[in-house]
């Protein structure tokens, strides 16, 4: 792997590259590889395209549903990925089968589905931005190379996410205080960007050498509209950092005035431009709709156009503050296409046959947080490494870092909650607030939450425990939800006897 130079990676590069697996880099699918060589080929025919969707069964279900969502409004239902490319256009089917087909790859290689959603969204806006972009302004670059150079522009960021996810958050905290990206990225990664990350990235995966220039945060704007490799750079650059400022409520002019001479649209046409991306994105994926919804993009973008200075801190006085804090409440991430019998039918099914025991874990997971719906949810083990025992944090869903579920540790010999919890086999639904319950290392994480413990116990030893939790103010489980609940427990029990068994 070599630098932009062609010389070796520096060190502080190559040791970063250790600690996420260098060596095994998560290997692009072949049918996202296939999809992007397409991409690359002007004459690519439909029925080459065609092949490439329909080897994946759950890509061709979801173009299809896109296809025929209301966004394209085409008043015939489309049944077939040919018939697709006849009514939307070869590129049109090409460019959306590859981000769904991306999207649903990276989000399966993380754990923590809220950032990784988050960073995906922000990245399929972008791409859909300039594809506009270059086709409202008859540009003289590919609009179909600009979707994807636009895609990629934050690779960097996006890898981080998934590998180093307690650095990402370091470097976003830091970036909250005014510390920009680059500077902040240098700091915690040792003197490493996030571009220099995305580019060794993206030459691993033999990506063009467009889309690793495109790479670059801060490109000089070019001479001459002709400049097709600094034209493409500038879109990426801009389409990316349009996004970023509306969700952080940031005024777009500086924006605006640092890309104008290449990119000529006002306020007025990109907040319309980000609005029809937003729309055309809700209707791509389940996924795609959560990150949306945990961007609350929507919101801000309102906000920006109504001139209401960027969000903060709210301080609430007087009036229902319950009912306040209902109102201001995220929606659930309860999945929209699947219920939670449908996990559970699907867990169970995974059982009859062969499996890794982290794979089914986070498909437990996966079953609690979107099937019944939680704020965040943990899986525990117990570890034997200590002289006491104590429940250490596996895995994790939902409104948590990496770094917060391997700081989830709790002594077992303690009069605190859990252990009462694990020791009675005894399942508990409690207020985080309530005094003494949780000792001091976890009361900032269980602090205004509603939390439900469920003990996993084998011969009535403890090996472990499932935790999750709601914001206070939402609804309280039913007793349906709370069954549902058990039932993945149970099923959790019996995988790990029989993983014992073998």
């Amino acid at each position: 792997m070599t630098d932009q130079t062609g010389q070796q990676p520096s060190e502080q590069l190559a040791e970063i590259f250790s600690r996420i697996n260098m060596s095994e880099l998560p290997a692009m699918s072949n049918n996202v590889r296939e999809l992007i060589s397409l991409t690359h080929s002007s004459r690519s025919a439909a029925n080459e395209l065609a092949k490439a969707i329909l080897k994946d069964y759950s890509l061709t279900n979801k173009v299809l549903q896109v296809v025929n969502s209301a966004y394209y409004s085409l008043g015939q239902r489309v049944t077939s990925i040919s018939r697709a490319v006849t009514v939307l256009g070869l590129d049109a089917v090409r460019d959306l089968a590859m981000a769904i087909a991306l999207f649903e790859d990276f989000l399966k290689s993380g754990v923590d589905k809220d950032g990784i959603s988050k960073v995906l969204t922000k990245s399929f806006l972008s791409a859909l931005q300039a594809k506009e972009i270059v086709e409202k302004k008859k540009m003289k670059v590919s609009s179909e190379e600009a979707f994807i150079c636009s895609l990629f522009h934050n690779l960097g960021r996006i890898i981080l996410c998934l590998y180093l996810p307690d650095k990402y958050y370091e470097i976003e905290a830091m970036v909250a205080t005014g510390v920009s990206e680059k500077e902040a990225a240098r700091k915690v990664l040792d003197g490493v960007d996030l571009d220099t990350i995305g580019i060794e990235v993206a030459r691993f995966w033999n990506l063009s050498e467009k889309v690793v220039g495109s790479m670059e945060s801060d490109p000089e704007v070019p001479s001459t509209a002709n400049d097709e490799r600094l034209v493409l750079k500038n879109i990426a650059s801009f389409s990316n950092k349009v996004v970023d400022r509306v969700c952080c409520g940031q005024d777009l002019e500086p924006l605006l005035a640092r890309y104008g001479q290449i990119i000529r649209i006002d306020k007025e046409e990109a907040f319309k431009m980000i609005d029809r991306s937003i729309e055309a994105s809700e209707d791509v994926s389940d996924s795609m709709r959560f990150g949306l919804a945990k961007l609350k993009i929507r919101s801000r973008l309102r906000g920006m156009e109504k001139g209401e200075p960027p969000p903060g801190p709210k301080k609430q006085e007087g009036g229902d503050k319950k009912e306040l804090a209902e109102k201001e409440l995220p929606p659930l991430p309860v999945s929209n296409d699947k219920s939670v019998n449908d996990f559970v039918r699907e867990i169970t099914e995974t059982l009859t046959g062969d499996f890794k025991l982290n794979d089914f874990y986070l498909n437990l997971l996966e079953g609690l947080y979107r099937g019944i719906g939680f704020d965040r949810v943990i899986l525990a083990i117990v570890s034997l490494k200590t002289a006491n025992k104590i429940l250490v944090g596996r895995f994790g869903l939902g409104d948590i870092s990496q770094s917060q579920v391997a700081g989830f540790t709790h002594p077992l010999v303690s009069d605190y909650l859990m252990s009462e919890c694990l020791a009675r086999k005894k399942d508990v639904t409690i207020s985080g607030d309530s005094p003494g319950a949780f000792p001091e290392n976890l009361r900032l994480l269980v602090k205004g939450r509603r939390v439900c413990l469920l003990p996993l116990t084998i011969n009535n030893k403890p090996i472990g425990m499932i935790y999750m939790d709601r914001l206070a103010g939402r609804p309280e489980l039913t007793e349906e939800q709370y069954r549902s609940a058990r039932l993945l427990r149970d099923l959790a029990i019996m995988a790990i006897q029989k993983m014992m068994m073998r």
